[in-house]
């Protein structure tokens, strides 16, 4: 079972990100000034997320599928992930669900709501079938599609040859530069706004679903650069990670500079991840990293109270009170962040203890037999053949018990053979 790997430079980032689709959300901008411009790139925080995803999913959980698929491998990678963006998503579902139904507003979603419901329920929604019920959660349904294709992808972009990462990192490159040109049914659906190229996040069309593979396999293919030694001597200089920060701040404050954004997260997710250098101090901070830690349930709840920061800002304009968005958007943030840490400590971190509390008992059962191969090894008397039970007392010839060659195939290479090439070498040879 993999350890847990924070990067908490990482886990900073992800804390602006989630502030910066918020701040998106609650206080629209128009114009192409440097303000503006920067905030109306808040919608690319989406695409920040997705390419974060696939680092840390790479950095946690590619070792579990680097010698191939493993069955028991992806159900314990997907019972994690569901620990982990379930339990939220599912009870902000349910609630706003129904709200709907209570209010009698039903017939603002296509089709029947059971079936929408239903479909919102199992994370599938943006999959072509439905519309989210919480309007951001379009992104965990096409991240939940990431996550099922993830020992696929793990084998080919993490793991695979040299060629198929050139491959990946061409067909992602194409995959993104093609939905943001075009302008038909097929990329854009049913959506009519569009803040930006990348803006696509309907449920009837590809865009979304495009969107999120192609970041979170250049996250996975950031993760294999970051392996390269030149790589992070390069990445991980001081002046380059913070040239790489001051880069995406200024393509931030640039009118259509989207394409070039999200070719610049790769980068700097992997200079921040070698914590060197002043921007990686900063977004490790203990205020920022607690930013951090709630940002999932920060980007999750905040749609509903888009509502109440207009409300709030149409009150404070009236009494002519000057900035009356900024005051609101300030406010409704501050009540955002406050549930979201209440809804963190709640939800998401008990779901998370209760499924690793699940998992121990097999984790100590793979231990378990750890230790019972290390035995044998040490105390060779002791060890016991694997394939039929019965005791040995030479550790390198551990199948004479059989008598024969042909007898000795009933019982398999022990475990501990893998990692002891010289025994393995006395037991070829016997």
């Amino acid at each position: 079972m993999p350890v847990h790997n924070e990067i908490r430079s990482l886990t900073g980032l992800r804390g602006i990100a989630a502030l910066s689709v918020v701040i998106y959300h609650f206080h629209p901008t128009v114009g192409d000034g440097l303000t503006p411009t920067f905030f109306r790139h808040g919608y690319l925080a989406v695409d920040l997320f997705f390419v974060l995803s696939g680092f840390v999913m790479a950095l946690n959980y590619g070792s579990m599928f680097r010698d191939g698929f493993s069955a028991s491998a992806y159900r314990t990678f997907l019972t994690k992930r569901m620990a982990r963006v379930y339990p939220l998503y599912l009870f902000v579902t349910t609630c706003l669900a129904a709200i709907v139904l209570l209010g009698g507003t039903t017939h603002i979603f296509s089709g029947s709501f059971p079936a929408v419901f239903t479909a919102n329920v199992l994370m599938i929604q943006t999959w072509g079938i439905a519309p989210s019920i919480a309007h951001s959660a379009w992104s965990i349904s096409t991240e939940w599609a990431a996550y099922l294709l993830f020992p696929l992808l793990a084998s080919i972009l993490l793991y695979g040859r040299k060629l198929y990462a050139a491959l990946g990192i061409i067909g992602c490159l194409t995959g993104i530069i093609t939905v943001s040109l075009m302008d038909s049914p097929l990329v854009l659906g049913s959506q009519t706004l569009r803040n930006g190229p990348l803006d696509l996040s309907t449920f009837d069309s590809i865009g979304p679903m495009v969107r999120c593979i192609a970041g979170f396999s250049l996250g996975l293919l950031a993760y294999r650069l970051r392996s390269i030694t030149q790589a992070q001597d390069i990445l991980g200089s001081p002046p380059i990670a913070l040239a790489a920060g001051i880069a995406v701040l200024t393509a931030t404050c640039i009118p259509r500079t989207d394409i070039l954004l999200v070719m610049l997260f790769p980068p700097l997710i992997i200079s921040l991840s070698l914590q060197r250098g002043l921007v990686a101090q900063i977004l490790s901070t203990q205020a920022i990293y607690t930013l951090g830690v709630w940002s999932y349930a920060i980007y999750l709840i905040h749609g509903p109270f888009s509502i109440l920061q207009r409300v709030l800002a149409e009150g404070l304009a009236r009494h002519s009170i000057h900035g009356a968005g900024m005051i609101s958007t300030s406010v409704t943030l501050a009540i955002v962040v406050t549930l979201s840490a209440i809804a963190y400590k709640a939800i998401e971190k008990p779901s998370r203890s209760l499924v690793q509390t699940l998992l121990r008992p097999r984790a100590r059962g793979d231990l378990s037999a750890q230790a019972t191969d290390t035995q044998a090894l040490q105390d060779p008397a002791r060890y016991r053949c694997p394939g039929c039970g019965s005791e040995t007392g030479s550790v390198t010839q551990p199948r004479d018990h059989h008598g024969t060659l042909c007898g000795a195939l009933a019982c398999f290479t022990p475990p501990w053979l893998t990692t002891n090439f010289a025994q393995a070498s006395a037991f070829i040879s016997c």
